[in-house]
């Protein structure tokens, strides 16, 4: 197991800077669980005292607004880790984690994580440079969307869903993440009846397909065309 674990932590980006003495020392502090569907890995408001990788399955991250609406701001693969920042800086959950099928998860709890980096000061370079890497990359993609229309966020949309969460099959790649049309509509910042309208519209240009339960990606170059 512990082996195990300390290649797979050499693809999680959070320990990218990591050397392999350090890995397995992380290693040996992980605790795996799995989780069912719908499961909450944590909550909104909870305090920070652990950080999750996702070994299995996929994680949505939300948050909820005062009138009780719920956004997606994220969808978490394998490799994707949540709560680091929590860990960090003490401050409460920021958002609420839920899995969106079966998976499991590698448990890092923020006392030991804290320790570790106390003893080897070396690492703290090394996590600070992942998070900057990722915000970078986030700071450049939220600016990228800004100037979209909504047509071209749901096309943007989907085209990530399918390369981070899709299936080559014979009809094109499906989606193996379930979400609603209004789950899709708040992660692209619009309305449930104007993502319905879009998708029966690239559904109706054969660009998806809708016939079945979950979503497939027909056409992903008019999709991206439509996006670029």
């Amino acid at each position: 197991m512990r082996s195990d674990s300390t290649e797979f932590l050499k693809k999680v980006p959070l320990f990218s800077g990591f050397a392999t003495d350090d890995l397995i020392a992380v290693s040996c502090l992980l605790r795996a669980r799995r989780y069912t569907k719908r499961s909450v890995l944590m909550h909104e408001g909870d305090p920070s005292d652990a950080l999750y990788i996702i070994r299995k399955g996929s994680v949505a991250v939300t948050r909820t607004n005062s009138d009780g609406k719920e956004t997606i701001l994220s969808i978490l693969k394998e490799g994707d880790v949540v709560g680091e920042m929590g860990v960090l800086d003490e401050a409460p959950r920021s958002a609420t984690a839920t899995l969106l099928r079966e998976g499991q998860v590698l448990i890092l709890q923020r006392a030991d994580f804290l320790d570790l980096l106390a003893k080897r000061q070396d690492l703290n370079r090394a996590v600070i440079s992942a998070l900057i890497t990722r915000l970078r990359a986030t700071n450049k993609a939220t600016q990228a969307r800004s100037h979209l229309s909504v047509k071209a966020k749901v096309a943007d949309l989907l085209l990530m869903l399918a390369e981070n969460f899709g299936e080559t099959g014979e009809r094109g790649t499906r989606l193996t993440v379930k979400l609603t049309h209004q789950q899709l509509a708040n992660m692209v910042g619009t309305t449930r009846e104007t993502m319905n309208r879009t998708l029966t519209e690239f559904w109706d240009a054969r660009l998806i397909d809708m016939t079945g339960a979950s979503i497939v990606i027909s056409d992903p170059a008019s999709l991206a065309a439509i996006r670029d």
